[in-house]
């Protein structure tokens, strides 16, 4: 698939999930402790890349100067502007974009931040290279995201299924794989944090729109590790009322901009 096609694809798949990002639910998880791992200052000029409806721009807004939020998909911007309206938010603006290049010059932000974005792209490492390129000297550059296992086997396995729920998902990177994309683009990494974040499956796949058929491939696929088969990388577990639920693993990745 080329990045264009992918690109196209993310836009389908992103423009139905819209208006599922809100102020509660799946949208809002980690905020928190990503805010507080970030550590915005007050002075802060802020860039969130591949925004979507910009959570975490929203969520850093009211601790600095100012933030820019950009996205690919008109969709996803026009949902977060409608909620930093409602917010009260005036210290944040919205730009139509792509993550592998970006419309500012070098050394513009503060704190440059990404989350839930790399395992989405085509390209990576472009992602991470114009995160560095437009972060001043001095700077930090946040990456939160979506950890692989490092069993070759059981991430291909937690791929296929996210593949399989939303097509335009790329490829889940080890906490490794996202540490060395940073030093290679000039940003060594000062701190990685991990969170353990459980998702509701059904909620899941109704977000994509996943057809029937494929709902119950997954939902077999989970049953069939709970039933002591191979893993899947996404630890299925059932709660006390018989709800099924997975895990991510999420990395918080900082580094500093020499």
């Amino acid at each position: 698939m080329t990045e264009q096609t992918h690109n196209e694809a993310v836009r389908a798949q992103f423009r139905i999930q819209a208006q599922t990002f809100r102020t509660s639910g799946f949208a809002v998880a980690g905020l928190d402790w990503i805010v507080a791992g970030l550590d915005p200052a007050a002075p802060d000029i802020v860039l969130d890349v591949a925004a979507g409806a910009a959570h975490v721009g929203r969520a850093l807004a009211p601790h600095v100067t100012h933030v820019s939020a950009l996205d690919i998909t008109p969709e996803m911007l026009h949902q977060g502007q409608r909620l930093a309206v409602e917010q009260g938010l005036r210290n944040i603006t919205f730009q139509l974009g792509d993550a592998v290049a970006l419309p500012w010059l070098d050394d513009q932000f503060d704190l440059t931040v990404c989350r839930l974005t790399l395992h989405q792209v085509a390209d990576p490492a472009a992602v991470v290279r114009e995160m560095v390129r437009v972060t001043r000297p001095g700077g930090r550059i946040g990456v939160v995201d979506l950890t692989a296992s490092e069993d070759p086997a059981t991430t291909a396995e937690a791929d296929r299924i996210e593949r399989l729920r939303d097509p335009s998902h790329g490829t889940t990177l080890t906490a490794r794989q996202i540490q060395d994309l940073l030093t290679a683009a000039g940003a060594p990494v000062v701190s990685v944090e991990r969170h353990d974040q459980p998702v509701d499956v059904e909620d899941w796949m109704a977000r994509t729109r996943t057809n029937p058929l494929i709902r119950d491939v997954i939902r077999d696929r989970f049953a069939h590790e709970l039933g002591g088969g191979q893993p899947t990388g996404l630890r299925p577990h059932r709660d006390d009322a018989g709800k099924l639920w997975l895990t991510h693993t999420w990395s918080m990745t900082i580094a500093g901009k020499p």
